[in-house]
Order: structure tokens, then C-alpha cells, then sequence
């Protein structure tokens, strides 16, 4: 452990061992999370007090509290808190708009993204003839010409490109064009096109948006239910075509319908793109046959692929154990076929082809689908699977996960999916069934649930009201505590248990981030120390303590952690001077797991008791938990 938690030159020795001993009785704590949340449904039942109420509202319902949020909420009360984060259209949000127009990508169609972020494919050279004197070098020229245009091709989608880096033109380069020959090529490409710029800009754009949301924006429900359905219709954004494809994913698949109905945001996910990339559901065709010919034997060209069929049974409606079988699977893989991609590397829309859809009737889930609907066949399956006990259940399950704690009681699952099912699948109106139960503020439900990594940094963030960019050094920390953004390659998205996250190495890695993000030493990034302290002397450690206590953990602390806090005031450490960064790593994108781009100092040092104190609330089992 000692390895990853950096230490400087020239610090006290002494300060730094009190540190990490402090931090290791808080990490021994931090690991028996998963055991205490196991065990809070027994714990002894009694009414959660006004203020944890507050505080519990502000863990579920926001990516955290930022300074003032507990004395709104506390004013206006926890039930209009809710109703307003349950009418996300009623906020304004101008000011988080403003943050993302500096990623221009978020607004551009995918084919303008197809056009301006991939590689141009390779200018076939001209194969040389003779020609007639004098025009023999204007052949040369051109020959020339294209063989250098082969050279400056750009990388595949897997190499790296410096953003804002272009190809040199052959004047450019050095290269003249001797009087008398031919223009370079001017009919050879009738619309100029401008270089390319570096494919990863696209998912790190989308990442840093996801980031920047969560942290500022005001309609935090919406944010993590956009989240929340991004994870359950899983996509991993390095597979190949899938980089260019998932911004239109997260713009006009998910958002329009996160809070709205069930029906229509399962619709949009099976018209995506995307999810028929990732999927493979674009190659899915009718079977058929062709005659041999003098040259080429019978074949068959296509056939079904059942990726898509499966896993929108398994993992976007019925759940493993559903109730559908392996005929089913088949019976849902014919009507989708023909549902495809035009031009995926190029335009990347959806199309049906209705050669390649396989007409006959089908039977799913014991609903006959006649024959000759065509991309009707499709639509009816979603009509099925939507309105299906099992996938009320469902979703009802993930929801309750998400919201009450990992072990939901069976009770408010029930009650949830009869509202989903009497809705007609609104999820508006099965989130309200969740967060106004009497289960959601039970106190076994209080601190039940550990954050995520990616939930963890924007609490960490919006506790300590930090200014960040969201880029890479942020989303490099967050994939080394082991959720990269958009990062999951498998399709059942990242676990929603606390056991997912509780590993030894991802909890050094969570104090790694910690400790950057109390000194200032994460390029991008920063806190002010005098914005989170007004008023408060800060040569006064209690002083200081208690008003930091109240701003990452509501002023709830355990014993234990109590006992680090003192044994921290104590030690006088110095540890967390700033000191000489790292050399940068180089390229680091999504998946991305080795050590990342090292914390950078980008504002003024804190004051090495307020950033130690800092660093050990954010890694507190209190602020792990939500």
C-alpha cells in the first residue's frame, strides 16, 4: 500500500507514517462495508431523526451535497426536495449548459462525427501509364502525388492522434510542382475535407460531460437515472464504430426518455445504432441461399445472430430468470432481422432492409406474430416484453436496488412493479413508488449503500465544491478505481453491490484521489479552501474540523473515525505537502487501468492539516457510504 500513496521528498518521515497508519484504520473500516450493509436490515427499528432524513434524501437523490444544499433541503422540506427532482424540467440548468458547450461533439450528428473524427481511407494511387511527351512529368506528379497521400494517412481508431494535429498537404511538406505538370489532384477529391482530428476525443468528450453533469448539475435525479439506464442498456464505447456512435446513444436514445415511459425508452434503444453495433444485431439476417455459378460453389449469404435477442430478454426486460427459452431467443432473433445500420462507418443510421428480414410467422413468449409484418415483427416483441410481469419485477428490482439498499425489500419491489404495470410503465411514477415508501427511510436504509467510483469523485467534488474540467486525470482516477466511463466491455453494465468496489486496490485508489484532491495536486481540478471555511479561523483545527465534518458527512461520524481524525490532529503530519509531480503518462483512454495521469498541482497548496483532514473524510466509511 505504501507504494501507491505518494510521498514527496524532503517530508517528515514520521508525519508520513502517522498518515498512512491513519488511513489504514480508516480503510479496515471502509472494508467491513459490505458486511454492514448485509447486516442493517436487522438493525433495531426506530424513526429516522429530521436531520438524517435530510442527509439521507441528499445520498439517494443527488450524486451528494454540495455546501448549502443540507439547509435548503432542511428548509423547504425532504417531500418538496423530491417533488422537484421527480419534475426535472421544472429546474434550470443553464449554468451546467454553459460548462458543456466547450465540448463541441455533444451536438454533432453522428455523420458529422463520422466525418470530422475518423481516419480518411487511404487515396488509391493511380496506376501509372505511359503518357505522350511533354505531359510524361505531369504522370510523374501524379503518381508522386498519391503516394504520399497513402504515407499521410491518419491512425486506425485504436492509435493516438494529438488533438487539434493535421496531416501535411504535399506544398506543405516541402514538396513544388514542377511548371507544366498537372494541379495536384483537384479532381480527385471534389469536396476538400478537412484532417481528422484524434478519434478518443469523441469518448472523452462524452465522458467528460457525464462527469461535469453530475457534479453541477441541478437536476441531479434525472442525472442519475440517465446514468442508471446507460448501465443498464450497457454499451462499451471502445468497440470499434461504437466511439462515434454513443454520443447520439447518450443524446437521443437515453436522455429524452429517462424519466418518461419504459415502452418508448426500450424502444429507443432498439432503434440505436449503437446497441446494434455493440450487439452485432446489424449483421442479423435472413438466411439466403445462392445457386452455384461456374467459378463459386452454393452457399448462403447472412443468417440470424441471436446477441441482440438474448440479451434484450436477459438484460434489458425479463431478467435471467424471466421465464423465456432458448426458442424464444430465435423466435425474437428473426424479428429483428433487416434491422441494421446505413453505412456504419459512415452515416451510422438506422435503416431496415426488408430483403434481409426474415417474413415468416414467429411465436414469442406465446404471442404468435403473424407472417409478413416485416419491421412491424420487431415492434411487437418490444410491445410484449414491455408490458410483461417479469420485466415489472425487474426493473422494479433494479430500481429498489439502486435507491433503498443492495438486498431491497421484497415488499417495496412489489408495490413498485404494480405501479409500473398500472402506468403503463412510467418510470416517473415507479421511482415515486420507491423514494416515498416507507422502506426508503427505513433506517436500515440509512447509509446502506456504498458509492460507486464514479458516484464517489462527484460526492467527493460537490462536498468540497471543487472547479474541475472533468478531464482526463479525473476520468483516468475514476477507471483506476475500477469504473471506467463507459468502460464496461461485457453488456450487464457494472454491478450494483457494494462487493463490486470493495477491493483492496480500489480503496487505495480512492484515498490516492483523496489525498490529490485535498492538496490541489490534480491537473483540472481544485478546491478553495477559504470558500469552504468562511468565517472559520483556520489555525483553529477544531474549528476547522467541525465545519468539515458537516460538509462531507452531515456532521455523523463514527468512533472510529473519530479516533483517526484525533490521532491525525495529534500527529501534526506533514505528509501532504505538495510536491514534485510525476512525469505524465501518455494516452490514456477508456479501460485504461495502469498509473494514469499523475496528480499535477493546478492551484495554490492547502494547508497541510485542512488537506489531511480532508483526505480522511473523503475516505471515511461515513462519505463511502450513501
Amino acid at each position: 500500500m505504501n507504494q501507491d500513496i505518494p510521498v514527496g521528498r524532503g517530508i517528515n518521515r514520521s508525519g508520513a507514517v502517522a498518515m498512512i497508519l491513519s488511513l489504514l484504520l480508516v480503510f479496515g473500516q471502509v472494508g467491513n462495508l459490505a458486511g454492514q450493509a448485509q447486516s442493517r436490515p436487522t438493525a433495531k427499528k426506530s424513526d429516522l431523526t429530521g436531520d438524517q432524513r435530510v442527509a439521507h434524501v441528499l445520498s439517494r437523490l443527488t450524486f451528494g451535497a454540495r455546501p448549502g444544499d443540507f439547509e435548503r433541503v432542511k428548509a423547504i422540506g425532504v417531500n418538496e426536495f423530491i417533488k422537484q427532482q421527480l419534475d426535472s424540467d421544472s429546474l434550470d440548468d443553464v449554468a451546467t449548459q454553459a460548462k458543456l458547450r466547450k465540448l463541441p461533439t455533444l451536438g454533432m450528428a453522428t455523420p458529422v462525427i463520422f466525418e470530422q473524427y475518423t481516419p480518411p481511407k487511404p487515396v488509391v494511387s493511380p496506376s501509372p501509364t505511359p503518357a505522350k511527351s511533354p505531359d510524361k512529368t505531369a504522370a510523374n506528379s501524379i503518381a508522386q502525388i498519391g503516394s504520399n497521400g497513402d504515407k499521410m494517412s491518419a491512425p486506425s481508431p485504436n492509435e493516438s492522434m494529438k488533438p487539434g494535429e493535421a496531416m501535411q498537404k504535399p506544398e506543405e511538406s516541402g514538396q513544388k510542382q514542377e511548371a507544366g505538370t498537372m494541379p495536384a489532384l483537384p479532381a480527385a477529391s471534389p469536396r476538400p475535407t478537412p484532417p481528422p482530428k484524434n478519434p478518443q476525443m469523441v469518448v472523452t468528450e462524452l465522458q467528460r460531460a457525464a462527469l461535469l453533469r453530475a457534479v453541477y448539475s441541478e437536476r441531479q435525479l434525472y442525472e442519475l437515472m440517465v446514468g442508471f439506464w446507460e448501465n443498464h442498456f450497457s454499451i462499451f464505447a471502445n468497440k470499434d464504430d461504437d466511439r462515434y456512435l454513443l454520443t447520439s446513444y447518450d443524446r437521443d436514445t437515453i436522455r429524452p426518455f429517462a424519466m418518461g415511459r419504459f415502452r418508448d425508452l426500450l424502444g429507443a434503444t432498439a432503434h440505436s445504432p449503437a446497441m446494434l453495433f455493440y450487439l452485432d444485431n446489424w449483421r442479423s439476417s435472413v438466411a439466403r441461399p445462392y445457386p452455384a455459378t461456374k467459378t463459386k460453389p452454393a452457399g448462403t449469404d447472412g443468417g440470424l445472430n441471436e446477441n441482440y435477442a438474448r440479451e434484450l430478454m436477459e438484460l434489458h426486460t425479463l431478467g435471467v430468470d424471466g421465464g423465456y427459452t432458448q426458442k424464444d431467443v430465435q423466435e425474437v432473433a428473426r424479428c429483428f432481422s433487416g434491422w441494421t445500420i446505413q453505412k456504419p462507418n459512415e452515416e451510422g443510421l438506422f435503416l431496415y432492409r426488408p430483403g434481409l428480414h426474415d417474413n415468416g410467422e414467429k411465436i414469442v413468449l406465446g404471442h404468435k406474430i403473424p407472417a409478413g409484418g416485416g419491421i412491424a415483427d420487431g415492434e411487437r416483441v418490444l410491445d410484449i416484453l414491455a408490458a410483461q410481469p417479469a420485466t415489472a419485477h425487474f426493473i422494479a428490482t433494479k430500481l429498489a436496488r439502486r435507491f433503498i439498499s443492495d438486498d431491497p425489500p421484497s415488499s417495496v419491489i412489489d408495490r413498485a412493479a404494480a405501479v409500473f404495470l398500472k402506468t403503463d410503465g412510467s418510470i416517473r411514477e415507479t421511482l415515486r413508488a420507491i423514494v416515498t415508501a416507507p422502506e426508503f427511510f427505513s433506517p436500515a436504509t440509512y447509509r446502506a449503500k456504498v458509492r460507486s467510483p464514479f458516484e464517489y469523485v462527484a460526492a467527493a467534488m460537490r462536498a468540497l465544491n471543487a472547479e474541475t474540467d472533468g478531464d482526463r486525470p479525473v476520468l483516468d482516477a475514476i477507471g483506476r478505481m475500477g469504473q471506467p466511463v463507459f468502460g464496461r466491455i461485457t453488456p450487464d453494465g457494472y454491478a450494483d453491490r457494494a462487493d463490486q468496489w470493495l477491493s483492496s486496490g480500489a480503496m487505495v485508489a480512492r484515498f490516492n484521489f483523496a489525498s490529490a484532491l485535498a492538496t490541489n495536486r490534480m491537473k483540472g481540478t481544485s478546491i478553495d479552501v477559504s470558500r469552504l471555511l468562511p468565517g472559520v479561523d483556520q489555525a483553529n483545527k477544531d474549528s476547522v474540523a467541525a465545519q468539515l465534518i458537516r460538509l462531507t458527512v452531515f456532521g455523523d461520524v463514527s468512533a472510529g473515525t473519530r479516533t483517526a481524525l484525533e490521532k491525525s490532529a495529534r500527529s501534526g503530519s506533514a505528509v501532504n505537502q505538495v510536491a514534485p509531480p510525476p512525469p505524465p503518462a501518455a494516452n490514456v483512454s477508456v479501460g485504461y487501468s495502469g498509473p494514469g495521469t499523475p496528480p499535477q498541482t493546478a492551484s495554490a497548496p492547502v494547508s497541510p492539516y485542512i488537506s489531511e483532514l480532508i483526505t480522511l473524510l473523503i475516505g471515511s466509511p461515513e462519505f463511502q457510504q450513501r
